[in-house]
């Protein structure tokens, strides 16, 4: 199975998960080095001041950095664990309710992508830190973060 094809794989088990699905958070990209994932506000999303709710920002971050670090080892997933081990976020703006879609975007760079796949293969445990910005639909970033991501050889 090509890489492509692997990566259409990841896309359609994202749309599965319990989290996406009360978000309402697409792809819009996935490739190589880079996820963009995007939601549109719904109400249940909102705080008490209209804006979405730190922790729906928190998630839509932590999935486009996910989605980021799985990017370039599609082919090898099935021999590496991911996860999240923690996350900072810097709220840059008010994330206005109607000011979306909001667009989370993380970005690898290829040297990154090419040292992962290296330490992958001769089974070392990495520690990757994954940038991602969100923007509201004009473009104003509402958001940084940084999440690691962990990556180790999974256990036979």
């Amino acid at each position: 199975m090509d890489i492509a094809t692997m990566g259409d794989l990841v896309m359609e088990g994202f749309k599965k998960l319990g989290f996406i699905q009360f978000a309402g958070i697409e792809a819009v990209e996935f490739a190589v080095g880079r996820n963009v994932v995007r939601m549109a506000a719904r109400p249940e999303h909102l705080n008490h001041n209209g804006d979405l709710h730190a922790a729906v920002l928190f998630g839509l971050a932590e999935t486009a950095a996910m989605g980021a670090s799985v990017s370039g080892i599609v082919d090898l997933m099935g021999e590496t664990f991911i996860v999240a081990r923690d996350g900072r976020i810097e709220y840059l703006a008010r994330a206005k309710g109607e000011a979306g879609p909001f667009l989370a975007t993380s970005e690898l760079s290829a040297e990154t992508i090419e040292k992962v796949r290296a330490d992958i293969q001769a089974h070392t445990e990495i520690e990757l830190a994954v940038p991602v910005t969100i923007t509201d639909d004009t473009g104003k970033a509402v958001a940084a973060a940084t999440f690691t991501a962990v990556m180790r050889p999974r256990r036979k």
